[in-house]
């Protein structure tokens, strides 16, 4: 299944949007240095959480750490959405914490092989 374009993955808004999905920061709200500096960023949505609810929205960073929240009106707004994820599961329930992202330059993990014996 091919990912939707930037564009129009813009013209889509669900509620809520999906854990794993990625978003860019695109627009500046205000003059504030943080926003000069951190646009073009690129997070993940992470887990939904039962206190905060559906509209608390979990950025996480390349680390894997839950940086900062955001709500989606703000989301849909200041941010481009460049892949919703397919996943159902909005709390997390038997699922692990997202990992860090791999950096590309390095070689990908030797997985071993189950078959030999």
């Amino acid at each position: 299944m091919p990912f939707p374009s930037p564009k129009s993955a813009q013209s889509v808004r669900p509620f809520p949007i999906p854990p794993l999905s990625v978003v860019r920061l695109a627009g500046r709200h205000g003059e504030s240095s943080w926003w000069k500096r951190n646009k073009g960023r690129v997070f993940r949505v992470g887990y939904y959480s039962h206190m905060d609810g559906l509209d608390c929205i979990w950025l996480v960073n390349d680390a894997g750490v839950y940086e900062q929240t955001t709500d989606h009106e703000f989301l849909y707004r200041y941010f481009d959405v460049i892949q919703f994820a397919a996943h159902t599961n909005l709390y997390g329930r038997r699922r692990p914490k997202l990992p860090p992202i791999r950096i590309a330059d390095r070689a990908p993990r030797r997985r071993k092989n189950l078959n030999s014996g």
